[in-house]
């Protein structure tokens, strides 16, 4: 039985590479070019994992809790 469009096909036709199926993200052309709008989402990632941080960890990369909150509060 051979299914096409899904993983099994690599299963059964030998093709040995994953990325076939799970391409890079995010694609290789935004990567190339990020545009101003997934700069600003990528910092709100980042400062919502700040925030998240507890005060062993923000203590261990030498950031007050204070900074912290400051800082996931942005919007720029």
């Amino acid at each position: 039985m051979t299914r096409t469009g899904d993983g099994m096909g690599m299963l059964q036709t030998g093709i040995s590479s994953p990325t076939i199926f799970f391409p890079h993200f995010p694609p290789q052309a935004v990567r190339q070019a990020p545009s101003r709008v997934l700069r600003w989402l990528d910092r709100q990632r980042q400062r919502a994992a700040l925030a998240e941080l507890d005060d062993r960890l923000l203590d261990d990369i030498g950031v007050s809790r204070w900074a912290a909150e400051t800082e996931a509060r942005r919007w720029d």
